[in-house]
């Protein structure tokens, strides 16, 4: 047995190592030879062979028989009868780029599976029937004429999906084509063969965390192997199964002139302006640190939505045109050892290659840097009334004379119609005292107003949602044969002075029209 780096130093056999598989590969004067320790079975340009003994880890040396040599690689081996010397001659070949070399690590498998959540089926020949689970089962077609046959398993707290699509109904209906599907769909079994090297594991899982890559923006970094990707379009975000711990990833493009410094001021200062000062603490100044290889701020934060605290750990760096914020939430009841697992895996495995991103990303703009009091005119023309909402505001409902808003900590509903103020008035109140007793509602004010000229009553509400305290604030104005109603919802968390600007300009943009 000789070690492998022998044949890397003096000869200039490449090499490389799949750790997920164990696998070694080496490429030398056009053979590429596969192996692994502790089996004699090694394939030759994908041609199986089998060596005289089976590779073998000494004292951190990968150590391989010296047959691989002389039968494998076609080196020779001249033993000194007197010395009992070894000399193996051969020609050193020209270094081969890693790039060009790539490892097969299907080589050998004959199942996959997912070591972590505990599955595996035969891949991709010579299934078996022999389905040992339960599961609902469901055959539809489509409109082209494609078959779906899906399964559902379930273990313990997780189901498994599995679906086999057919292209060909008629491969579908024969018989003799359909056994070979219901072998491969019988094949699914909820456990995993651990340690067998005929298995292809699918799962990126690493300790108590897995992979995740995102190629669009060349981002990779290592997430809690049981959080959820929770899809949206302006960032990467993961999260707990009880929403109370996430970590989310934003690259946006950087302004010209931008430090970190300043960003992170910038950041700073939204909190301030989005949250109420008595759900939000700046637990830490910004500190220089490094991130993905380049200088970063990191600066934690707590923060409230009135019913938990949330405890946060912010990043900040740019990486070429681009800046990247990183943002990790952590259970404040979690151990120190807990939280300083989570931020030092993320923070270390995090990489963002701008080179691999997509050319077609270009400019990506920061929704951060919306003006959050640019204005937009709505306008209800039959019942001539117009009032101005932010842009940024989510429409969650629109169906003629009523429309609804959402934004953050809160909601905002525009009613306009045909009715008497009196009628609406006494519905309105009636509604707050049959829900009291659920939300702890309690009238502080209920006058008079005059809007834009429009008589009316103005009534403001407190209340408590499981903890989480809010305020209504109901505005009822009439104006000829016609009625209007425009009440915002806004949790104390939220209630700062930006926002409450923001609702008075709205009741300021108010105007009665002639219906043009």
């Amino acid at each position: 047995m000789i070690p492998l780096s022998l044949l890397t130093s003096a000869f200039g056999v490449g090499l490389q190592y799949d750790s997920q598989n164990q696998m070694i590969e080496l490429s030398y004067n056009g053979k590429v030879i596969k192996l692994s320790a502790g089996s004699k079975q090694a394939w030759v340009n994908s041609s199986p062979v089998t060596l005289t003994a089976s590779p073998e880890v000494k004292s951190g040396k990968t150590m391989v028989p010296l047959t691989l040599l002389t039968q494998v690689m076609g080196l020779q081996a001249i033993v000194d009868a007197k010395t009992k010397d070894v000399s193996i001659v051969g020609s050193r070949q020209e270094e081969i780029a890693a790039a060009g070399v790539s490892l097969d690590s299907d080589l050998g498998k004959t199942m996959i599976g997912d070591s972590y959540y505990g599955w595996s089926m035969k891949y991709p020949t010579g299934f078996v029937n022999d389905p040992k689970q339960p599961y609902a089962r469901l055959i539809s077609k489509d409109s082209g004429g494609w078959v779906y046959e899906e399964r559902a398993y379930q273990s313990r707290d997780r189901i498994f999906y599995v679906t086999l699509v057919i292209y060909d109904e008629a491969d579908f209906r024969n018989p003799a084509k359909y056994s070979g599907y219901k072998d491969l769909l019988d094949s699914f079994t909820l456990s995993y063969p651990k340690g067998s090297s005929t298995v292809k594991d699918l799962s990126t899982v690493e300790g108590n965390f897995r992979w995740y890559t995102q190629e669009d923006m060349g981002l990779k970094l290592k997430v809690p192997a049981n959080w959820q990707n929770s899809y949206n379009q302006a960032f990467t975000q993961f999260s707990s199964a009880d929403g109370r711990q996430w970590i989310k990833v934003k690259i946006t493009s950087k302004e010209e002139g931008l430090t970190l410094e300043d960003w992170a001021k910038r950041h700073e200062q939204m909190y301030r302006d989005q949250i109420n000062e008595s759900y939000l603490k700046v637990d830490s100044a910004p500190a220089s640190t490094m991130v993905a290889g380049v200088p970063a701020i990191e600066q934690k934060f707590s923060s409230s939505d009135g019913a938990f605290w949330y405890s946060e750990h912010d990043f900040f760096f740019f990486k070429g045109n681009y800046k990247v914020y990183v943002e990790i939430a952590y259970d404040p009841e979690a151990t120190e050892q807990e939280k300083k697992e989570l931020v030092q895996t993320i923070k270390q495995s995090l990489t963002v290659n701008q080179s691999a991103m997509n050319p077609a990303m270009g400019e990506i703009a920061d929704d951060d840097l919306v003006d959050q009091d640019q204005m937009a005119t709505i306008k209800f023309a039959e019942q001539k009334f117009s009032i101005s909402i932010p842009e940024h505001w989510k429409e969650i409902r629109g169906d003629g004379i009523t429309k609804t808003y959402e934004f953050l900590g809160g909601n905002a509903m525009i009613l306009a119609g045909p009715g008497k103020i009196a009628a609406v008035r006494k519905e309105v109140e009636q509604s707050i005292k049959e829900n009291s007793s659920s939300y702890a509602y309690l009238i502080k004010d209920n006058k008079p107003i005059t809007v834009a000229g429009a008589n009316g009553y103005k009534l403001y509400v407190v209340g408590n949602n499981d903890g989480a305290r809010f305020e209504k604030t109901i505005y009822l104005l009439e104006t000829g044969k016609n009625m209007y109603m425009i009440a915002f919802t806004v949790s104390e968390w939220v209630k700062t002075k930006a926002i409450e600007q923001r609702l008075q300009k709205i009741i300021d943009s108010i105007q009665f029209t002639d219906g043009k």
